[in-house]
């Protein structure tokens, strides 16, 4: 197969999702090729950030440094505890009000329909709005309305993208799953039962849907749990090994298909 498109599928995983930066930077160091992007979730936000073409190091920087807290404010709301709105500002500004179709690398976000249960592609518009509906954790965050649709967290019908990024037209895939957070044993509040609800509904959802990938990355993060921001280095550091771990795998892959 002659220069084969390479795409790369980032999975959702809230906190841990940011083991993706660092599956990124050493791809990006060992010359490995990204044709093309898709992401759920918390892989939205850092496939969509690196597809527009922010520095991978400085956006490690900004996961460890940021005060995630004041971007997390209850909102009165009936349809959610949390609104979106600083996040959504965040996002505008980092992807500069940009539109999936101004983006140099084919990119994809998947969310939520909740009023259908369908997943829906984002492909087109505004990518601060696309990231902010793949990341509405459902009961938590307030679901966006987007082009006549009620959209929520895709993680609900594909936490890992990779028959997205063939879709869009990458003939080697490669995925990063960072796995399961470990269910909360001390459940005092509503967000606890949220959180633990979802995270059984999505397991048993992504049982019936394997990852359809030639090359899996899956960073041992061990206990970290869905909300533990402040573990960023930890988080990052983890994907790096992964990565570094199937760096070989990846080339020999590439080399069969013709690349490199």
């Amino acid at each position: 197969m002659p220069n084969p498109t390479v795409g790369i599928a980032l999975g959702a995983g809230a906190a841990r999702g940011m083991a993706s930066l660092g599956v990124l930077q050493v791809l990006q160091q060992e010359g490995i090729p990204i044709d093309v992007i898709t992401g759920t979730s918390a892989g939205a936000v850092v496939g969509s950030l690196f597809a527009v073409g922010h520095d991978l190091d400085m956006l490690c920087r900004m996961a460890k440094e940021m005060d995630w807290n004041d971007f997390v404010r209850p909102t009165i709301s009936r349809r959610g505890l949390v609104s979106t709105e600083k996040i959504r500002g965040l996002l505008s500004t980092l992807t500069q009000e940009r539109r999936f179709e101004d983006l140099p690398i084919p990119t994809a976000v998947v969310a939520t329909d909740l009023l259908t249960g369908e997943e829906v592609v984002i492909k087109s518009g505004s990518i601060s709005e696309g990231v902010q509906a793949s990341l509405s954790i459902p009961g938590v965050f307030v679901p966006v309305e987007l082009n006549g649709r009620l959209l929520v967290d895709g993680a609900l019908v594909n936490r890992v993208p990779a028959d997205v990024c063939r879709e869009l037209g990458a003939d080697v895939v490669i995925a990063v799953d960072v796995g399961w957070a470990p269910l909360r044993r001390n459940v005092r509040h509503l967000p606890d039962v949220i959180f633990n609800t979802i995270e059984i509904l999505n397991r048993q959802a992504s049982a019936a849907r394997p990852i359809d990938s030639d090359l899996l990355i899956e960073p041992d993060l061990g206990n970290v749990t869905l909300t533990q921001l402040n573990r960023a280095d930890e988080i990052i550091e983890k994907g790096r090994e992964a990565a570094w771990a199937s760096v070989d795998r990846i080339k020999k892959r590439l080399a069969e298909s013709g690349c490199g």
